[in-house]
Formats: C-alpha cells, structure tokens, sequence
C-alpha cells in the first residue's frame, strides 16, 4: 500500500513539473514571438509614394476637398449599411491616418471595427488627440496595403454611411490615388443632408447634432463617432418615417435591380405617379411594366398612379 501510495505522488510530481515547464516554454515563446512581431513592425518596409507632393490639393475658400462627382441617385432606406468616419494626419485629403466602421442591419448596430493608418509622410500638424503619435502610426498599414489585404470589402457593394459623405468619399478616393489603386463604385447617404433636409439644428456639426438628439458620442473615438454616424440615420427614420433618404452613386449608375428596388420604396409611402416614381427623370415604362408583371407594384386608385405591394417590399428590402 505504502509502495503505491509513493508511485503516485511520483507520478503526480512528475506530472506537476510537466505542467510548470509547459508553462514557463509557452511563455518564453509567446513572448519571443511578440519580440518578433514588435521588430518585425519597427523595421517592416513601407511603400514610398514617389513625389507624393504632385497628387496635393489646392483649398477652396479655405476647405481642402478632393472632388467626387455623383453619377446618379436613387431614393431607398437601406435594411443593412456601413457607417464610416476618417481621420486625416494633415490638410490634404489622403492623409487619412484612422478610419472606423460600424456595421448596422434592420435598425440594429452588429459590429464595429477600426484601423490605424501609417500616413504617407509624418505631416501630423492636424492631429489633436494626444495619443496618436507618428511612433504608433509607423507601424500601422498604408491605406493601401490595408485596401488591398480587405479592406476594399467594407466599401464595395455596401451602402456606405457618412457624415459629410462627399468630402469622407473623397479622401478615400485620393488615399488610393496616390497608390495607383482604382477607386470602386461607391454608393452612400449623406447624414449631412439628412440633418439640414430635415432639422432645424443650431449646428449641423455631428456631435453638435448627436447632444441635441442623445445619441452617444465621444472625442477622440472614431469607433464611437461611425456607431453615432448611423445611429442618427436610423433617428431620423424613426421621427420622420416618409423621408426616404437620396442613395448618390460615384463611379458608375445604379443597376436595374437597384432601380427598381428605389421605385419601390418610394410607391411604400404613398400612390405614386411615375414622373413621381422617376423624380421628373426620364420615364421608363418598361421597368415599370415589368414591376406590374411581378406584382411589385399595383395601380392605385387615382388614375396613373401606383402603389407598392407586400411582394414588391420583400423585394426591396432583400437588397443589401
């Protein structure tokens, strides 16, 4: 019994010492491993934007803006959208050295993410957070590395979310510009817009107009600002449940798809005629026929006019 009783505390000993030298190996490796990673983003390789200085911007009336022209627009609440709000190092639109999304569907805030932004130059003269430093940005991704290991999918085929959405859309657009990148289709509501089209704010400033509405927001949190950014839109629909917000369009039109998917919405509120339906725009009667054979839409019943159907909603609502 004895003998036993000495073979097990042997072996529990055994066992204990395993563990504790399991312990302290993964420890050590960890924390080589987090050695390596610090070298590795101290000493990493950065793209050099060749003349970076010929893609700068002159201000406008003070404001420097880089210019994105709207191809078209669409009326249409989207069920799922990204809000998006940007940081910039600097004057010139490209600087942007943080960015921050908050993913929102049927009304409802599912996910954030953010991402610091190595600028192309160390030029932090508009920074104001006392935090953001050259020394934390020069380990982060160019905008361009970042676009081109994903984040490229947070803008493409998403309805983007803005405060200011011109001047946020261009700065993304000069960020990749100067990394010969393309800039995609991009397709946004303007939460400026939304603010002066329906308020009468005594600043159209977003945490000026989030205080008056209590919506959550803090300096210096982009996280925090993108979530508010959103947060107001769906504000806005809940007070004001016929509005029915402008989707603008950058480098390339609406589908059909989408198309119909706006007459739709907009035949939701009330009977439409169809130079209502296509906002005093060029009439397509084929869509519209065509919306009648799916029964997406019915006559109403003023003459010429139209209302959408249940189907045609449920159709409507399944575009992203």
């Amino acid at each position: 019994m004895t003998s036993l009783l000495q073979i097990a505390g042997t072996i529990i000993t055994i066992l204990f010492v395993g563990a504790v030298l399991y312990s302290l190996t993964m420890t050590f490796r960890k924390r080589r491993r987090r050695e390596q990673r610090q070298k590795d983003l101290e000493t990493k390789q950065h793209v050099q934007v060749a003349n970076l200085h010929q893609y700068d911007i002159q201000p406008q009336n003070g404001y420097y803006k880089y210019p994105v022209t709207c191809q078209k627009h669409l009326r249409r609440y989207p069920q799922r959208f990204t809000a998006i709000s940007i940081e910039l190092a600097n004057k010139q639109p490209y600087s942007i050295c943080l960015i921050g999304f908050a993913d929102f569907e049927k009304g409802e805030l599912q996910d954030t993410h953010y991402f610091y932004v190595r600028p192309p130059e160390n030029n932090l003269s508009d920074i104001r957070d006392p935090e953001m430093n050259w020394e934390t940005l020069n380990k982060a991704d160019e905008f361009g590395e970042y676009w081109n290991a994903g984040m490229k999918n947070y803008f493409i085929n998403r309805v983007l979310v803005a405060h200011n959405a011109a001047y946020v859309i261009g700065c993304i657009t000069h960020a990749l510009k100067i990394y010969g990148i393309e800039a995609p289709r991009f397709q946004y509501i303007d939460t400026l817009e939304v603010a002066k089209k329906l308020y009468s704010f005594t600043s159209h400033q977003l945490d000026a107009i989030c205080h008056e509405l209590n919506i959550d927001i803090e300096d210096h949190n982009l996280l925090s600002k993108a979530a508010a950014t959103g947060q107001f839109l769906i504000t806005a629909k809940k007070e004001y449940p016929m509005y029915i917000p402008r989707i603008q369009y950058i480098n390339d039109v609406p589908t059909e798809t989408e198309q119909m998917a706006s007459l739709i919405s907009v035949a939701e509120r009330e009977e439409c005629t169809v130079e209502e339906l296509f906002e005093g725009g060029p009439v397509n009667m084929s869509m519209i026929q065509h919306l009648l054979t799916q029964k997406y839409i019915e006559p109403g019943e003023k003459k010429d006019t139209y209302y959408a159907t249940d189907k045609g909603l449920d159709f409507a609502e399944s575009l992203p």
